[in-house]
This record gives C-alpha cells, structure tokens and sequence, in this order.
C-alpha cells in the first residue's frame, strides 16, 4: 500500500530567504530604559560631582558658574558619546594644577580655548582608533598607578579625619602624621567614624525593610546623616566657603593677565 505523503502547494509570488552565513541576528530598536540602580547611582555621583567642580574651579582661579557647566558637559555630554558602559564622566582633581597654570599664564578666556582645541584634539585621536595603543601596556602598570593615587588621597584624607590640613606632598604627609595624632579633633573624629560606619552598616540592614532602604546609596545617607548630627551636636568644624557670584575668581579678562 503505497504511503500518503501530504504536499504543500508552492506559491510563485513567494520569495525563498536564503540565511547569510556568519550574518547577527536582527537586533530590535533600542529603547530608552532606566534602572533603579542607574538613578541611585546617579544622584550619588551627581551630589559628589556638584562641590567638586565648584571646589576646582575655585581652586584653579577659574568662575564658579565654569565648574556648574563643566560638570554638566563632563557628565551629559561626555556620558552619551562615550563608548564604554561602565563609564563614569566627572570632574578630575588631578587635573587642578594644570588648569590653575594654564588660567595664570595665559588667562581665562585663552584657557577656554585651549580646552576647546584640545577637545577637537581627542575627538580626532578617537576616530583614529589611537587609543587602542592602550592594549600594549600591561594591566600591572595601570593598577599599580592607580594604587598609587589611592594611597595618596588616603594618607592626605586622614589628616582632614583627625581634624587637620593636608600637605600638597605624600611625603610630607606621612611625616606629619604623627604630629597629627598627637592632636586630633575629637569632633571631626566624631563625625568621620559616624560616616564610615553608615557606610559600612547601611548595605547590611536585614529583613525587608532594610531591602528598601537599600535602595537608597550608602554614600548619599552618611553624608545627610553627618552633616545633620555636626548641625544638631552644634560642631564646629570647617567648611566648604564659596564666594559670591559676582566677585568670583577669574572673572577679569583675559588680558589682564600676565603672559610669560
């Protein structure tokens, strides 16, 4: 008996797709989504970034409404066009000294251009793939760079904990601790140990109440908690002393500075 086979009947008008070898998948439209990780963490560095590019531009002679625009550059501008997602665009400290010499040798409005040239510089080195260079230098070389900037933000920021001024040098730094200690600040003490034990406690909070609150960033409640103990307890410590709009550094032209 001969078997029944079933067939399809072909449709002329129907194209056959032939799959490409090697070829990705069709990728869907990206959309826009954010997650609740990404906005803790925005605001966290947000709340950082905004007195440390007031701190700098202060520090480098520079307006204080150029370190309001130049945070937001680093961190809208610089953090959509850059090409890395774990990428965190913000003001760099390291950068002060330069900027302080460039402002005092050849002024602020000389200064803004260089920045601009120098931006239209990396983006050219970008297109050039320049960058990729970086593969021939050994991952030992760059932590161990970076190593050595921790240790020295630590030992500078440990005299600020025990109540004192850092030094510009390491050096001079670990040679003036002892001194130091010898006459800490028992209110700065205080508060510093009040920060970091937020910061340690506050990811550790159990059960389900401590999962919401978890949500909030470490970083963002040891610094509303110590700034509203030193303002209860009636502290007196230092303080961030910004100038006033108007008769901030930097604001003359750019001609009255001296050239070299």
């Amino acid at each position: 008996m001969p078997a029944c086979v079933p067939t399809r009947a072909t449709d002329p008008t129907r194209t056959k797709r032939v799959p490409q070898p090697h070829s990705p998948p069709p990728s869907r439209p990206r959309r826009f989504s954010l997650a609740g990780a990404d906005l803790s963490a925005s605001l966290a560095v947000f709340l950082i970034a905004l007195p440390l590019s007031l701190g700098i531009a202060l520090a480098t002679g520079a307006p204080l409404q150029s370190g309001l625009v130049a945070a937001a550059v680093g961190g809208l501008v610089a953090g959509r066009l850059g090409g890395s997602p774990l990428q965190v665009s913000g003001p760099a400290a390291g950068l002060t000294v330069v900027t302080a010499d460039l402002i005092h040798r050849y002024g602020w409005r000389t200064t803004c251009a260089i920045t601009v040239l120098a931006g239209i510089a990396q983006l050219g080195l970008g297109c050039l793939r320049v960058a990729r260079t970086a593969l021939a230098v050994s991952p030992a070389i760059v932590h161990g760079m970076l190593a050595g900037i921790g240790v020295t933000i630590a030992v500078a920021q440990l005299h600020i904990v025990l109540g004192g001024t850092p030094h510009s040098a390491v050096l001079d730094n670990l040679r003036a601790l002892p001194a130091q200690l010898a006459r800490l600040q028992p209110a700065s003490v205080s508060v510093s140990a009040l920060t970091l034990a937020v910061l340690l406690l506050w990811p550790r909070l159990p059960g389900r109440t401590g999962r919401l609150l978890r949500r909030v960033p470490a970083a963002l409640v040891a610094v509303a908690a110590a700034t509203a103990a030193a303002a209860l307890a009636g502290l007196a410590l230092p303080r961030v002393d910004l100038p006033s709009w108007p008769g901030s550094p930097g604001a003359p032209d750019s001609a009255s500075a001296s050239p070299s």
